[in-house]
């Protein structure tokens, strides 16, 4: 007898994860009154559960928290959720093999468990892999990458090109996880046109989870920030002068800060390019794709022409093709901006400080610990922001 229900929100990555995972998070209070459960504290909770899953090796310099145990307690969390039902959610559940796809729902045993995917067309796929893979300190050329992933048989791929393909291996995916839940438990989100209005895809999202009549407002809800084709190789080109920075540091400083931080602010700039001799692959994978899915016996919301290739490609610049000057560009205001942002915040802090000393002291006579204490200075400089 189930106690319950777990939708386990695999990815696919770069398919509106972000987006969606935003909007859980930032709409707890909401989805637990519906009956929806977030277990964890936050979503580094179910990145970590879903290392732990994949085995990845962690870096014994870094400082995040341990991922060793934490698929078991995350698990543990859902199944004994008060609410109806519990969400999982990470990109990474979707490059599970076999065993590692077995174990994840031996865990969740006692519990009716149902796996979401979330699919977009490949066209847009593509380019979007590529520029994360440079923000995971990637350094291949955007058609060294693509002959990773396209031409270079299963064998001899890179290791970049068979976690491409552990994950976007859309078929393959559902049929793993049907094989456990049953293809009526599998639920297959199509990510919808950018045309498309903003709400739909958190709107095929909540239909998954059973919570479709749920009113939540998007305002505020982010997406996982597009960079333009001069930002990126700008990124690619850094990378080649980053191999020995341990991923953990990277990622904190170089993707959050640099990537997602100062160049994302640029704007999207010019957009990347499909080269004309990768077309005829993506019509053909697309095609094979809608075909295979539409037989796989798994529920599917929303529309699955929204995976066919565009009848024209967009228009767009490879990245050889970007100057140096437009590097340089790229690189001098990036450059200014970080400098012009320190100098604010140097200038700032005594005024903070000032008001800061004010507030603290009747915080830090309940804070005995130093770390603690840290947290009260902060608390008090945030007060004074509220008050300039």
């Amino acid at each position: 007898m189930t106690r319950g229900t777990v939708y386990l929100h695999i990815g696919e990555p770069k398919c509106g994860t972000t987006f969606l995972q935003d909007v859980l998070f930032s709409h707890r209070a909401e989805l637990a009154e519906h009956g929806v459960d977030l277990p964890g504290v936050d979503i580094s909770d179910h990145f970590r559960a879903a290392q732990d899953i994949l085995g990845v090796e962690q870096d014994p310099d870094d400082p995040g928290g341990l991922w060793a145990g934490s698929w078991d307690a995350l698990a543990k969390a859902a199944r004994t959720s008060q609410h109806k039902a519990a969400v999982i959610t990470h990109e990474l559940f979707c490059g599970a093999g076999d065993e590692q796809a077995a174990r994840t729902i031996a865990s969740l045993a006692g519990v009716d468990v149902h796996v979401i995917i979330t699919i977009r067309d490949l066209a847009g796929l593509l380019p979007a892999e590529w520029q994360e893979t440079v923000k995971h300190k990637n350094a291949r050329t955007w058609q060294d990458w693509l002959g990773d992933i396209i031409d270079t048989p299963p064998r001899r791929r890179r290791p970049r090109a068979r976690w491409f393909w552990s994950a976007h291996d859309t078929v393959r995916v559902v049929e793993r996880w049907s094989a456990l839940v049953g293809a009526d438990h599998v639920h297959v989100v199509t990510v919808p046109p950018s045309s498309a209005p903003p709400d739909l895809l958190w709107r095929r999202f909540a239909k998954a989870i059973g919570a479709a009549d749920l009113k939540i407002e998007l305002d505020q809800t982010k997406s996982n920030q597009s960079l333009g084709v001069a930002e990126v190789e700008m990124l690619r080109r850094l990378n080649t002068r980053l191999d020995e920075m341990p991923l953990w540091f990277y990622a904190r400083n170089v993707k959050g800060k640099l990537a997602h931080g100062l160049l994302s602010e640029r704007g999207r700039g010019m957009r990347l390019q499909i080269p004309e001799d990768r077309h005829e692959w993506v019509r053909q994978q697309s095609t094979r794709r809608i075909r295979r899915l539409r037989a796989s016996g798994a529920d599917i919301i929303g529309n699955l022409q929204e995976l066919a290739p565009p009848k024209e490609f967009p228009v767009g610049v490879l990245p050889e093709n970007v100057t140096d000057q437009e590097l340089l560009n790229v690189a001098l205001d990036t450059i200014a901006t970080m400098y012009e942002r320190r100098y604010e915040r140097a200038t700032e802090l005594p005024r903070l400080n000032r008001i800061a000393r004010g507030a603290a002291p009747g915080i830090l006579r309940f804070v005995p610990f130093r770390r603690g204490r840290s947290a009260a200075w902060k608390l008090a400089h945030a007060v004074g922001r509220r008050k300039s």
